[in-house]
């Protein structure tokens, strides 16, 4: 039987980022059910492993460690995350979409600092082979700033990855000419 996200939460197996999370949800007035508990710490687990996993992917996950949960539920319950802002999706090209943890208001999470870089970033994908790159978000910060002065326009580099061929593919296309 699985352990209850009161019993689990305790466990050694979390994060302080999955308990910040749930944290955030009480604080927000949210419940914290068996699913919800259940893609927070699939999906931190991910974010460790520089992973990037769509909603199917997760629901996958999810059955293993909460077979309880119907994959309906982690749809809807990725979906509430998102909206209560515990978790931030990206669209990749063909129509994928990545979950990530959020990190916590400043103050909130002690350990937010050192997980930074897992939720503050921006993605590129390769077009040829499907590989997503994290990048440091500043890395847009010249292009953002030409497309404020010149458009009035506010680029979101945290919501989409831009595509792009990777050095492997393109090396690889070289040396293939």
């Amino acid at each position: 039987m699985s352990p209850s996200p009161e019993s689990a939460r305790d466990s050694s197996r979390d994060s302080a980022r999955v308990a910040g999370a749930v944290s955030r949800l009480r604080s927000a007035g949210e419940r914290v059910t068996p699913a919800r508990y259940a893609v927070l710490r699939v999906v931190d687990a991910a974010d460790l492993a520089d992973e990037h996993l769509t909603a199917e992917q997760i629901g996958a996950r999810v059955a293993d460690v909460e077979p309880t949960v119907h994959r309906a539920t982690v749809y809807r319950t990725l979906t509430s995350l998102v909206e209560t802002g515990v978790l931030s999706h990206v669209h990749l090209g063909g129509a994928a979409t990545v979950y990530h943890l959020t990190e916590a208001p400043a103050g909130h999470d002690h350990d937010a600092a050192r997980h930074a870089r897992l939720v503050h970033h921006a993605h590129v994908q390769c077009h040829t082979c499907g590989r997503v790159l994290d990048v440091p978000p500043h890395t847009f910060d010249a292009v953002a700033a030409q497309l404020r002065e010149q458009l009035g326009f506010v680029l979101d580099t945290g919501h989409a990855a831009l595509l792009g061929t990777c050095r492997e593919c393109a090396d690889g296309g070289i040396a293939h000419t």
